[in-house]
């Protein structure tokens, strides 16, 4: 192995083990998807499920869990994993396709680019999801077709947006019938077989991803509706110097090499168009821009150590630790035997439980206030545990009845339930509900 990338690559460990040592916190869609491992790999006892969601992260967290492995540490050493070998991959397409010091530049600047780095521990899809999307580039540039279809539908397995690439790679195929051939046959290896549980689980092969993509249309929308331009101005706060990718582009072209350019264009549009917008979506497509970005400027400024000097500089400015809540209501239930049923709007309290029903899936508005009010009344429900600071128990702005019906379901537990925790942290209120027999 090159000297330099494997600098690159062990600065890199070093950051992250620093960084998992302060920040250990799980956030909701990581309390998600362990939930799901503990329900794939207890046939359903434990945990609970969330259909709209990719199988392969939530498997391989699970498997951790059932071998006895602490599924925290092994996400984030599989994460690890899965992050170091992003940087290495973005290192050999940058060296394959361009130079050496194309490939050692964008290495360094997507390993320290903060949201890359950032969700390295937060346990979340994307990174994941990138690795495989990189490492079927890889393989599509060595002709290696049927393992870049392999590997592609083990990206969209961790994130169905990773479909978008294969796409893009078909028609850089287009001319070669095999290679078109060999990219779907391999993509089909896993696809299929997931397909059919789709179609055996829930009567329709293709309902999830359907699913999900109507989830990301009405969920929590008004809290993450951005602007088209949202992900330009993000992606230059994560640094500056991203704006070199248009001089990238610029050089790309005058070369007709336009497969880079294609697929950071292609997942840039397509998260654009969606109204839901997060900057970690752009985790997806930024190796690729890290890549552009290096070659242009290097064309235009001739200078790799300001590259590496400034993004390091960068990194250390944005260098922060998210603020822990302490207290109790996260992790309540923890080794708590249940007699009844547990309601619960944020998964990582049905995490840290044996077993929870979520009051906030698909979504909470007025309708299902109604129907969670019912639910309660006639239901063996022994605990109920609500939060007003995040989505899962917020109602839209524009559903005028859902306060209302949502403080009729506050009254009902109130007038016959105990409260048996209440926490609050800034605006965000905690309160576990018990049953009074």
């Amino acid at each position: 192995m090159n000297k330099k990338i494997f600098l690159v690559l062990m600065f890199s460990l070093i950051a992250r083990i620093i960084y998992f040592v302060y920040d250990q916190i799980i956030w909701w869609d990581a309390a998600v998807y362990l939930s799901m491992g503990k329900f794939i790999f207890s046939s359903g006892a434990l945990g609970f499920w969330e259909p709209i969601r990719p199988l392969l992260w939530p498997f391989i967290l699970g498997y951790g869990w059932w071998i006895g492995v602490n599924p925290i540490i092994w996400g984030h050493i599989f994460s690890t994993l899965f992050s170091l070998s992003g940087i290495y991959l973005v290192y050999l397409i940058g060296k394959k396709l361009y130079s050496e010091d194309i490939g050692i530049l964008s290495s360094v600047l997507i390993s320290f680019t903060w949201i890359f780095f950032f969700f390295n521990a937060r346990l979340y899809t994307e990174i994941p999801a990138v690795f495989f999307m990189l490492l079927a580039v890889y393989c599509f540039l060595e002709e290696k077709n049927l393992l870049s279809g392999f590997f592609l539908e083990l990206a969209v397995m961790s994130k169905f947006p990773a479909g978008l690439l294969l796409i893009i790679l078909l028609i850089f195929s287009w001319k070669n019938i095999k290679n078109i051939l060999e990219l779907i046959a391999g993509f089909l290896v896993i696809v299929v077989p997931y397909l059919a549980f789709n179609y055996l689980y829930y009567g329709d092969a293709f309902s999830t991803i359907l699913f999900a993509q109507e989830f990301l249309r009405y969920a929590g929308i008004w809290i993450f509706s951005q602007p088209w331009w949202y992900y330009f101005w993000e992606i230059l706060k994560q640094n500056v110097l991203y704006v070199f990718a248009g001089f990238g582009v610029y050089f790309a072209f005058k070369k007709k090499e336009y497969l880079l350019t294609t697929i950071c264009v292609a997942f840039l549009v397509y998260f654009s168009i969606m109204a839901h917008k997060e900057i970690r979506f752009a985790i997806m497509f930024l190796p690729f821009l890290a890549i552009i970005a290096a070659v242009g400027f290097m064309r235009i400024l001739r200078n790799k150590e300001s590259l590496v000097i400034i993004t390091l500089l960068i990194f250390i400015i944005s260098f922060s630790v998210p603020a822990i809540v302490e207290n109790g209501y996260f992790n309540y239930f923890e080794d708590k035997e249940l007699s009844g049923e547990l309601l619960v709007v944020h998964p990582l309290v049905g995490y840290n439980a044996e077993k929870a029903t979520l009051m906030y899936y698909p979504w909470f508005n007025s309708t299902m206030a109604d129907y969670w009010l019912e639910y309660i009344e006639d239901n063996d429900v022994e605990y109920v545990a609500l939060d007003n600071c995040e989505g899962g128990f917020l109602c839209d702005p524009l559903d005028l009845e859902c306060e209302n019906k949502k403080e009729k379901i506050y009254s009902y537990l109130e007038n016959n339930y105990e409260e048996v925790l209440y926490s609050q942290s800034g605006y965000c209120e905690y309160i576990i509900y018990k049953i009074t027999y």
